[in-house]
């Protein structure tokens, strides 16, 4: 009796051991089945976070590109006014017995200049707006220049004076166009500033120097600043001081989300005494002296 009873004790403890493991293994299942689930949520809630990201680098491209195409409008406008004058400088000479040879020669290589600087416009514009495929190594001065030019009307028919202070010509590596366009949406809001604050003797002031093993680009104005209570929400989503036919709010924060995220550099701002700063930090490749 004291044996069988042991047994049957014995029996009942195994059955409650295989009852505890079976309970072990389903509540492994339902982890392991929980993580993967888990795991699938977070991958599907990054890969729509870069979808986001990517929709709006397109839209404030977008929004760019439009402001270029007024640009190269109002770019374009002195040139035709001056193939205007040129064609009809030929039939007026030739009425009043002045048309000769080399008037003729002198008023066609005018004619290809001015149509050769329309066309480098429409080049800029177009290697603009082509998104980069991968990272390449790029001269900053070169990327500076090209983006001034796009601006370059813009910035003369308001009397802006721009100016670059550079040490040596420093090559990054990263994507030229999102950079270009970085550097176009600080430029365009110095612009904006100077005009809504109607300062008298406008002036945008590029720096571009190293620091620490890297390349700093500044970008400076004189229109009195960022406001305070505003300067820590300049980088975020849909924030503008401008009305909705002016901005969309997505400028600065794009030009972060390219720096910072596609380029792992910083971009930062902040108030001089006579204005805004904005600050690009970006890894030094190499310099070129």
């Amino acid at each position: 009796m004291h044996v069988e009873a042991l047994t049957r004790k014995l029996e009942k403890k195994v059955s409650q051991l295989e009852a505890e493991r079976e309970a072990l293994l389903k509540s492994e299942e339902n982890y392991r089945r929980l993580n993967d689930t888990l795991e699938e949520r977070i991958k599907q809630a990054v890969d729509d976070l870069r979808e986001k990201d990517r929709i709006l680098i397109i839209q404030g491209r977008q929004a760019v590109m439009g402001e270029l195409i007024g640009n190269i409008a109002h770019q374009w406008r002195q040139p035709l006014n001056m193939l205007a004058l040129l064609a009809q400088e030929l039939p007026m000479s030739y009425q009043a017995g002045t048309f000769t040879k080399e008037l003729l020669e002198a008023n066609v290589t005018k004619t290809m200049e001015i149509i050769q600087q329309m066309s480098r416009t429409i080049e800029d514009f177009r290697s603009y707006s082509q998104p980069d495929r991968e990272k390449i190594d790029f001269k900053v001065l070169q990327v500076i220049a090209k983006t001034l030019s796009l601006l370059e009307e813009s910035f003369k028919a308001h009397l802006i004076r721009t100016e670059i202070e550079q040490e040596g010509d420093p090559v990054i590596n990263g994507y030229p166009n999102e950079y270009s366009q970085v550097l176009l949406n600080i430029l365009s809001n110095a612009r904006d500033a100077l005009l809504a604050r109607k300062v008298a003797s406008p002036s945008i002031v590029i720096r571009v120097f190293s620091e620490n093993g890297s390349t700093v680009v500044t970008v400076t104005d004189n229109a009195g600043g960022i406001p305070p209570e505003i300067i820590d929400k300049i980088f975020e989503p849909y924030f503008t001081t401008k009305g909705p036919e002016q901005g969309t709010g997505l400028g600065l924060f794009i030009s972060k989300t390219i720096i910072e995220k596609n380029m792992n550099g910083v971009l930062s701002a902040r108030n001089t005494g006579v204005g805004a700063e904005f600050r690009i930090n970006m890894k030094q490749r190499r310099a070129v002296p």
